[in-house]
């Protein structure tokens, strides 16, 4: 099997993975204390842990300017990374051993922030699987205090354990010093729509691009199990609900969750099920399921869902 391989930059949306059309990642982070909040356990570095910065040093802390207050600036939502580049390239920033299946596609993520521009250029960063580099390097963001995201994908083919890497390729240790936090190794799987009745169920894999409610194509194939499903049910109606976290006002996120909750039932409409099986309305942000204090707990409560009624 081919190897897949695939960089970009996200925008913040709807979205709770970007694995291939069709499969959606797993609710189990593989990585082991990927958002540092039980300190530096359990991943290597080439870096050496300091409590003040200098090259080639490191300090998980939640604010960058603890650790070198004259150049540094920075926080994230709790404990991150903060790292005073080394010069040399193929430096290993972190690394975790990992068991995988064989032949299975997986979601290799990080986040990244810039907290030092007075002496430099913003840091470059890459995957590595096996001690092989992955697609081509990535730069951290050119301002202050700004995290982003960036991710591979990559199958394992016959493999069962792996070394995970994130690499500095910036050859000199002006500027060159960054925040990494949010690491995450996920399986891709295919979508199941699991339902259960009196019970909301999440369409995970329908996504929107940002405050649109256009759905995106690779939506459908999730849409088209909810479909298959109140035709061989036709005695089934559905409740849908739109949800957002709570960024923004109040008024937007209502008309945006609104907008995406009619723009499902008019999918399922447009493939044969009838409008009169179905109710849609949009809750804002009235109705989180998990913190809007954190990045993971706002993904989870931008949501579909929908719920089966008598």
């Amino acid at each position: 099997m081919r190897k897949v391989i695939y960089l970009m930059i996200l925008a913040t949306s709807a979205a709770f993975s970007q694995c291939p059309e069709g499969l959606i990642t797993s609710e189990q982070n593989l990585v082991k204390n990927g958002d540092f909040e039980e300190g530096s356990t359990p991943f290597d570095s080439d870096y050496n842990e300091e409590e003040l910065a200098g090259a080639g040093n490191y300090r998980i802390t939640d604010d960058a300017y603890k650790f070198s207050p004259i150049y540094f600036k920075g926080k994230g939502e709790g404990n991150f990374m903060t790292v005073d580049g080394a010069n040399g390239e193929n430096m290993t920033v972190w690394s975790q051993k990992i068991s995988v299946k064989k032949n299975t596609t997986y979601f290799f993520s990080c986040w990244t922030s810039t907290l030092n521009v007075k002496t430099g250029p913003p840091a470059v960063l890459q995957f590595s699987i096996n001690g092989k580099l992955l697609d081509v390097p990535f730069k951290c963001p050119k301002k202050l205090n700004k995290w982003e995201q960036f991710f591979v994908l990559w199958n394992s083919e016959g493999t069962e354990e792996i070394e995970i890497r994130i690499v500095s390729q910036n050859p000199d240790w002006d500027g060159n010093d960054f925040g990494l936090d949010r690491i995450k190794f996920y399986e891709c799987q295919e979508v199941k729509l699991k339902i259960v009745e009196d019970q909301p169920v999440v369409l995970r894999n329908v996504l929107f691009d940002t405050n649109s409610a256009v759905i995106l194509e690779s939506s459908f194939s999730e849409l088209n199990e909810l479909v298959g499903y109140l035709k061989r049910n036709k005695d089934k109606k559905i409740d849908i609900s739109g949800h957002t976290d709570n960024v923004g006002s109040d008024a937007a996120n209502q008309k945006l969750s609104d907008a995406r909750a009619k723009s499902v039932m008019s999918y399922l409409v447009t493939n044969g099920i009838e409008e009169t099986r179905m109710t849609a309305i949009g809750f804002g942000e009235e109705k989180p399921v998990d913190s809007n204090d954190t990045f993971e707990g706002r993904q989870k409560n931008r949501r579909v869902e929908f719920i089966i009624v008598k």
